[in-house]
């Protein structure tokens, strides 16, 4: 009877400590998720493609307008009968007033890792030393994963930041349907490419 007193209490303190404690811990998985760098001037900003809202062409046309870079990459492939996200994310910093002229377009990649290895002889065919890379919170750490180690072996530093106005929230993430779906998805996609080495 002692025995089974000691395993009910331990399997209600037990329960209590995840049913008042999770929320922590969940918040912690959507936190860990975004990193940032340092701002520093930089030669480019690079804009990933991957989101509906524009909120990273925003994020790079404002650190744009803020004098970090006096150009921007726009860094993404296909999205439409001929039209890439990179072209489209082009109109749209035009359309907020950055100069045709300042953008570069990269519209081959398909992924994260695309983005990287297909940006880089853009950059080196310019010179450039240090880029920005711009890209949504939740995306942050794969992005900065991948570009730091393949633009770092051509020695080209990269500082990344996510963007401030965005519509993705650390906490409290799996409470909203596409916020999970960008936790759930990173998650998956961070194990795919530490499996390939990134």
């Amino acid at each position: 009877m002692k025995r089974l007193k000691f395993w009910l209490t331990t399997l209600l303190l037990g329960g209590a400590l995840v049913f008042f404690s999770y929320p922590f811990l969940l918040n912690g998985l959507g936190r860990w998720l975004v990193v940032e760098d340092k701002l520093a001037p930089a030669d480019a900003i690079i804009v990933l493609a991957g989101d509906t809202s524009g909120e990273r062409v925003a994020g790079g046309v404002e650190l744009y307008r803020r004098g970090y870079a006096g150009r921007l990459i726009m860094s993404g492939g296909p999205l439409a009968w001929q039209l890439s996200n990179a072209g489209w994310m082009k109109k749209q910093a035009v359309t907020l007033g950055v100069p045709a002229a300042a953008i570069i377009v990269q519209e081959r990649s398909r992924s994260t890792l695309e983005d990287a290895r297909f940006s880089l002889p853009l950059a080196k065919a310019r010179g450039f030393k240090t880029v920005i890379v711009v890209t949504s919170p939740y995306h942050t750490r794969r992005a900065a994963a991948v570009f730091k180690k393949i633009f770092g072996r051509a020695g080209v530093r990269v500082l990344v930041w996510p963007v401030r106005r965005s519509d993705f929230n650390p906490d409290r993430w799996w409470t909203r349907h596409e916020d999970t779906g960008y936790v759930v998805w990173e998650y998956v996609a961070r194990v795919m490419y530490l499996l390939k080495g990134y």
